[in-house]
């Protein structure tokens, strides 16, 4: 059976935010058949050290922010978030674990690419990707690993948290003029014009992911936002649904091809309806779960 890493607890009731968290409910109801839906234990304040400062951890878990911590996250900053929050970063590491036992991880929820070391940016508190990478190192899981994030936005979080460190790839392919306003410098950035459609997208990653590969990965994380669908709200790609799945499918074709196992995560996504941006990511994560071998 597939797996897949969820809790209800990643939906909070944030208001009328532009973020979407009903979409991982709408996302685990849509593949609930398909799979198991596992929930991930709260992570450890040694395990968020790997990826964060001290006093930011601290702040995270006793929920004490200040007005300029809230304004760079852009987020209402309560228990409730605080924990989906740290939920979320130990679904990431689970993923990935599955991913190095079974070839694919698949978590609903994750992504959180704008977190940095020591602040919160962009909906985003934890970076789980960089925490599942340092994790995967330390439990001598990994010896290098890789980011694919083609989110709309750039992973800039990640790019910093990750600078300097040869054992990491961090790629990041997205539209080159929207937020963040500064990036990052990831191993490998490739930004795009706002209204780039199926064709150039499409052939600009596969011009790009021989690079990931050449890093000789062990695990690539896939931060697969579906921020780059053509009636997103937040970004100005136009990629169509048909895109957004040979993208999918280009990615995965390429880590079977190399033999690297994949951990998926969700990242950003915002339709119209909600529910168009939890069928985007389902599709995403079913494409994946035809390579996860199948646990009884």
């Amino acid at each position: 059976m597939t797996r897949f890493v969820y809790s209800p607890r990643y939906a909070v009731d944030i208001g009328g935010h532009v973020f979407p968290t009903a979409k991982f409910r709408l996302t685990a109801e849509a593949v609930a058949e398909r799979g198991k839906l596992v929930e991930p234990s709260e992570p450890a304040r040694s395990d968020l050290l790997l990826a964060h400062d001290a006093a930011w951890v601290d702040k995270v878990l006793s929920c004490r922010m200040t007005l300029e911590d809230e304004t760079l996250m852009e987020l209402p900053f309560t228990p409730e978030v605080s924990l989906a929050h740290r939920l979320q970063a130990a679904g990431t590491v689970l993923a990935c674990r599955w991913a190095m036992q079974d070839g694919v991880g698949l978590h609903i929820g994750g992504g959180s690419h704008h977190a940095f070391r020591d602040h919160g940016e962009g909906f985003c508190v934890l970076n789980d990707i960089a925490l599942a990478m340092l994790q995967m190192r330390r439990e001598g899981r990994v010896r290098r690993a890789a980011v694919i994030d083609l989110d709309v936005h750039q992973g800039n979080g990640t790019a910093s948290i990750l600078a300097g460190d040869a054992d990491f790839f961090t790629f990041s392919m997205h539209q080159q003029d929207i937020y963040p306003e500064v990036k990052q410098r990831s191993s490998l950035d490739v930004e795009l014009a706002a209204g780039t459609g199926d064709a150039e997208y499409l052939a600009r990653l596969a011009a790009a992911l021989p690079r990931v590969f050449a890093h000789r990965p062990d695990l690539v994380i896939y931060q697969a936002g579906v921020d780059v669908w053509e009636r997103d709200l937040l970004g100005g790609l136009k990629l169509s649904e048909r895109g957004i799945l040979a993208r999918d499918s280009l990615v995965r074709e390429e880590c079977r091809r190399h033999g690297v196992p994949a951990a998926v995560t969700l990242g950003g996504g915002y339709g119209q309806d909600v529910r168009d941006t939890a069928r985007l990511h389902a599709r995403t994560l079913l494409a994946f779960s035809e390579g996860q071998r199948q646990i009884s």
